[in-house]
């Protein structure tokens, strides 16, 4: 079980490298393996997992990609479960493995501009150029070559907003993205491994801290009138928050949907079509943040 473990995280870690886009999806399951090892065996089936797949990774591919794995999908794959096995509530125990994950990563930027002349700033926004340019590149070669002036020019200008965007708020998608690498782990920990009986309370009944929506207020208006550095910083204040009341807005969904007796499945397409369909992750965002005062999970009495 333990070699099925490590070869399945070193194939999806592997895989994930030569997918592009879809590599998104794929990297939502290379911490399983090894997760649900320590999940269901012990830690020490998880960690003899990880740490084989680390050696794979490195006997393959070198240090670079062995640091990644380390740090985006291994200290996942081992923490997590520790805590859940010990009684840390499921949105706790995620919070303390991605404050390890960014201390770790914030070692190995370090360690990896420390000869090359560059700062953090510098190394990480010429990361985010490549990315945009192969992004570009890929539109370009999709959309074909008939485009017309006036359609090529809009396609740059709005490469030009987003790639702003990305510079300006990279440290707060970093953050949203890895959550919810730690968030889908832990989901399918619970589907597959132990249902429902992780520690913490249930999806239906969760809500963020009730706090956390005056930084949200003063994150917005820091946004809208203030500029520079302060502003920068606001952005990412508020693309971290958004997707915890987003979570709660899932919440209060789940909620009526369990009431109303809807099915697993059907549960899981509305989800689906949640994420996929705009403007309902903005609706759901906005529902969880009304519920501070709305309390929509509050049972109503009937009028008699």
């Amino acid at each position: 079980m333990v070699v099925l473990g490590a070869v399945a995280g070193y194939l999806l870690f592997s895989t994930a490298g030569t997918l592009g886009p879809a590599a998104v999806l794929v990297s939502l399951f290379t911490p399983l393996p090894a997760a649900a090892l320590g999940m269901r065996h012990g830690p020490r089936w998880g960690a003899t997992a990880a740490g084989l797949t680390a050696l794979l990774v490195l006997a393959t591919s070198g240090g670079g990609p062995l640091l990644i794995y380390l740090v985006q999908f291994g200290v996942p794959a081992l923490l997590l479960p520790w805590l859940l096995g010990r009684g840390v509530h499921w949105d706790r125990a995620i919070v303390m493995t991605l404050g390890l994950m960014l201390a770790l990563g914030v070692v190995v930027l370090i360690g990896m501009t420390s000869g090359s002349g560059k700062s953090i700033v510098d190394f990480v926004d010429g990361q985010i150029d490549r990315e945009i340019d192969q992004a570009i590149t890929m539109m370009e070669s999709l959309s074909g070559t008939e485009s017309s002036s006036e359609e090529s020019e809009a396609f740059r200008e709005m490469t030009t907003r987003v790639s702003d965007l990305m510079h300006r708020g990279y440290p707060g998608m970093l953050v949203v993205a890895l959550a919810a690498l730690q968030l889908v782990t832990v989901g399918l920990l619970a589907l597959l491994v132990r249902p429902n009986a992780l520690p913490g309370p249930p999806l239906a009944a969760w809500r963020g801290p009730e706090l956390l929506i005056w930084a949200l207020i003063v994150a917005l208006f820091v946004v809208l009138f203030a500029g520079g550095v302060v502003q920068n910083l606001a952005i990412n204040v508020l693309i971290v928050i958004l997707p915890v009341y987003f979570l709660q807005g899932l919440a209060v969904v789940e909620h009526l949907l369990s009431r109303k007796g809807w099915s697993p499945l059907l549960r899981a397409v509305s989800y689906l079509m949640i994420l996929l369909a705009n403007p309902l992750p903005v609706i759901v965002t906005g529902v969880g943040v009304f519920d501070l005062w709305a309390d929509f999970r509050k049972p109503r009495l009937k009028n008699n």
